[in-house]
């Protein structure tokens, strides 16, 4: 599972390991930082609004790296289900 934290190359490596701080990921969790943007620009997450960065954004890929599942939410109450998440996940058992 990929995890992204986006915002101004100012701060942004102090700021994405506090948000690693204290927390017990997952071992298959990748986090990368996005200072300029460029995987935002590229798939239009970009949200322009003050204290913003990127619409709440998830994406399922299958073992070929094809994305399987998507939603783009536009407001923070719209963020993805884990249930509707692991649902997806079912259905990428691929021969």
């Amino acid at each position: 599972m990929l995890r992204s934290i986006q915002g101004p190359a100012d701060n942004l490596e102090a700021h994405a390991k506090e948000f690693l701080e204290n927390k017990e990921w997952p071992k298959d969790f990748i986090y990368v930082i996005d200072p300029d943007y460029t995987m935002v620009n590229a798939y239009r997450l970009r949200w322009d609004a003050p204290k913003e960065t990127a619409y709440p954004s998830t994406f399922v890929l299958n073992q070929r790296g094809m994305v399987r599942f998507s939603k783009i939410s536009h407001s923070h109450g719209d963020r993805t289900k884990a249930s509707d998440v692991l649902e997806e996940l079912k259905h990428l058992v691929e021969p």
